[in-house]
């Protein structure tokens, strides 16, 4: 018969099996964390400034856009709360829940004094500055995305492709409408003196912002899927035939276009006479936005960042951010960034933010830099001046061609049900001038959910 003993372990020996333990699970964690380290930041001439966590809880809840307007940065959840934070900073300025608790709320879109945002079928304004509800506004029909701001109008796009605008000063008063050519899925966007939306049926219609009239629509050879860029007077419009196409953003007459090669379903950035467009190759190609002359082009990026001295900075279609030579496309380092994250575009200034559907955002910027660059005025809340109405100058011929104002169905404003009555479906739109003032509807009820 054979015995067997064994030893009992030493207790020296369980310490050190314990310590090892440990700390493999903190190297773990550290190279788990969602943060870039300072070390590594550093290493990519950077430092991170600040980081902040959205209040929500990821088992139920996801951010669903982030939308950075100068001095502040809002995400918006699927529950329907904006979250407002100090774009220099990082501070948490304000939380608030928009509609009914648990619906998603769209946008937000913004002008120096308010914030709007959808959620059901109404329209809500909020302060920018404190959060604090203003009005709301039910709309006419079933909204397929957020809202845009002018300095005097918030515009809203229907599921059946009726563009509506209301004036933020006055939102009982009889909204504005126009009934486009298919269907729009995106946000309109408010760019210098112009509002614009893109539609299923392959136009771009734009409209004066804040004196609504449509002045032209483009036409282009595929869908257009993203909102366009402005700059100095010109609109930037990438469709899903491959080219970029620059335009006078009131006479529609074209600049110049560029191919390319593949479709373009990312909005252009113009930073500092720098157009930087991702096409789906992917690709990042930087272009002169007088000219329309190609500087270069990186293969493998499929996001914009931002645009420091002498750098700019990219994702790859892998998450990696990637620091280029802003004058020859060289990539200068690469940098993990952890699974999820992506950068938000920005063309305002040089700092660089890192987002994720989680609510986490990291401010980073180049190492001394501690006033931001900008490269955009703020704009003004001034009232516009007087716009003579007309038609518009043709524009460039097909297939880019500008169609001057025509009979695809601008009609009279119609007002919309009383608060809390159901929603009709919007109404055949007619060939006819803009509605002459009618007399102004009664103020809405508070029928407010804000508080």
């Amino acid at each position: 018969m054979i015995r067997t003993t064994t030893r009992p372990r030493r207790p020296f020996a369980i310490a050190a099996f314990c310590l090892l333990a440990l700390v493999s699970t903190h190297s773990r964690a550290r190279a788990e964390t969602p943060l870039v380290s300072q070390e590594q930041a550093a290493r990519n001439g950077l430092e991170r400034a600040w980081f902040a966590q959205i209040p929500l809880d990821p088992g139920r809840s996801r951010v669903t856009s982030w939308y950075l307007f100068y001095d502040r940065i809002y995400a918006v959840t699927d529950s329907g709360i904006v979250t407002a934070l100090n774009s220099e900073t990082g501070e948490q300025l304000w939380a608030k829940q928009v509609g009914k608790p648990g619906h998603a709320a769209f946008g937000p879109g913004a002008n120096l004094k308010y914030l709007g945002l959808v959620s059901g079928a109404k329209l809500y304004m909020l302060d920018r500055q404190d959060g604090r509800a203003l009005w709301v506004r039910e709309l006419g029909s079933a909204p397929s995305s957020g809202p845009a701001l002018s300095r005097t109008y918030a515009y809203v796009a229907l599921m059946s492709g009726r563009i509506e605008g209301y004036k933020l000063d006055d939102p009982a008063t009889q909204p504005w409408y126009y009934q486009s050519m298919g269907r729009t899925m995106l946000r309109p966007t408010t760019t210098g003196e112009v509002v614009s939306w893109p539609t299923t049926a392959g136009y771009l219609y734009v409209s004066r912002a804040d004196n609504p009239g449509i002045l032209f629509r483009l036409e282009t050879k595929a869908d257009i899927v993203t909102s366009p860029a402005q700059a100095d007077g010109f609109l930037y419009i990438a469709s899903l035939d491959g080219y970029l196409y620059a335009i006078n953003e009131t006479t529609g007459r074209e600049k110049w276009r560029f191919s390319t090669g593949y479709e373009v379903s990312s909005s252009p950035a113009i930073v500092d006479k720098h157009v930087y467009v991702a096409s789906g190759e992917p690709a990042l190609h930087s272009l002169d936005s007088d000219t329309g002359q190609e500087y270069w082009t990186v293969p493998g990026v499929s996001h914009f960042g931002a645009q420091g001295k002498g750098r700019v900075y990219v994702s790859d279609r892998f998450g990696n951010l990637l620091v280029i030579d802003e004058k020859t496309g060289g990539v200068l380092s690469r940098m993990r960034t952890d699974e999820g994250q992506y950068t938000l575009v920005n063309s305002q200034t040089d700092r660089l933010f890192l987002v994720n559907d989680v609510g986490l955002i990291q401010c980073l910027h180049e190492i001394g830099a501690k006033e931001p660059t900008s490269y955009r005025v703020p704009p003004t809340l001034k009232p516009p001046a007087p716009t003579k109405t007309g038609p518009a100058a043709p524009a460039a011929t097909p297939p880019a061609a500008a169609t001057p104002t025509a009979p695809v169905g601008e009609a009279p404003a119609v007002q919309p049900p009383e608060f809390g009555a159901e929603a009709g479906p919007a109404p055949a739109a007619e060939a006819a001038p803009e509605a002459a003032p009618q007399e102004k509807p009664a103020a809405p009820q508070d029928d407010n959910p804000f508080d």
